[in-house]
């Protein structure tokens, strides 16, 4: 039986109604909230089989608020692939209002609960893997517990972290951070990672002689690159002693028994022959003996190993 100060507003409103209908459906609806009736949800979206499809843009934006009724949103992703799959949810940290509290659980279409998480401002954002078949649809309640608040949520291909990277980055550890000095160095100059700047590079000799064989009897020059007949010496002075060594420089050591062979920057262009004799300079011990001769380069078999020589490049020949 209805309340009878109800039954009496009812039929005020009924003689007063003619004339004046819009401000009769004001009134009912007064009338209703008042009667205990519960605020029906905007969105229209309360319910797994009222889910709407995420939005087909990068993120789908959406709010919850209990004093509108708005209290639980469901939308659905229809998997177009089958491997891994992510759903990213974030609650927007430019809302510096926002007081929402809510529960976010994603299930796959049989009724399965995959990932059952808190949403909030302490808790801003959540990012869920898991594994997706193909035309599998997969349904995720946003459920409100108190407050009110908007929220960005996305489901579907993983996001690479990395994908944003510029071309002065590097990824690593799933974040882009800056490559030393930048990326890359000027002409002439290398990257020391250590100090993160670029330095200037020793520029060598240019050396044309570089793989060029020349006749027997004939030498490379550097300044050209071409062979020629090897120039004749000059006879000593009365007096005068000549020194013959030939100083060059190891470009390579290699371990070979207990010993080493080194790679000499010295050949038949300044007179180098098999069987000469040398030391490396700086190292006690480092003599060696010539046993191969190039036009531009020459093999030693040295006696002690290529550790001991680490640093050392300077060495003499005695033809």
């Amino acid at each position: 039986m209805a309340h009878p100060h109800f039954c009496t507003a009812v039929a005020a409103i009924r003689r007063w109604s003619r004339g004046h209908l819009p401000a009769l459906v004001v009134a009912l609806a007064g009338v209703l909230a008042c009667s205990g009736q519960s605020v029906k949800d905007p969105d229209h979206d309360e319910k797994k089989e009222k889910a709407r499809p995420f939005s087909s843009d990068p993120q789908t934006k959406d709010r919850l608020n209990e004093g509108i009724g708005d209290k639980e949103d469901w939308r659905y992703w229809e998997a177009d692939f089958t491997g891994k799959a992510e759903l990213r949810v974030d609650v927007s940290k430019w809302e510096d209002s926002s007081t929402l509290n809510a529960q976010v659980t994603l299930y796959d279409q049989k009724g399965n609960k995959l990932a059952d998480k808190p949403m909030s401002q302490s808790n801003p954002e959540i990012k869920e893997t898991f594994d997706a078949e193909l035309t599998i649809k997969y349904y995720v309640q946003f459920k409100l517990n108190s407050g009110k608040g908007e929220y960005l949520a996305a489901c579907g291909t993983p996001l690479d972290p990395c994908a944003a990277c510029t071309d002065k980055q590097e990824c690593k550890e799933n974040k882009c951070v800056d490559k030393p000095c930048g990326g890359g160095c000027p002409e002439g100059t290398r990257c020391d990672a250590g100090k993160n700047e670029c330095v200037k590079v020793a520029v060598k000799p240019e050396n044309k002689c570089e793989g060029v064989s020349c006749p027997k009897g004939e030498m490379c020059f550097r300044s050209t690159g071409k062979c020629g007949p090897i120039p004749e010496k000059k006879p000593d002075e009365p007096g005068e002693k000549k020194d013959d060594t030939v100083q060059c420089s190891v470009i390579d050591a290699r371990d070979a028994g207990a010993g080493s062979v080194l790679t000499l920057s010295a050949g038949e262009n300044k007179g180098v022959k098999k069987g000469a004799t040398g030391f490396v300079k700086g190292v006690k011990g480092a003599t060696f003996t010539i046993i191969e001769v190039y036009p531009s380069r020459s093999k030693a078999s040295c006696k002690v190993p290529a550790s001991k020589l680490a640093g050392q490049t300077a060495a003499q020949i005695k033809p």
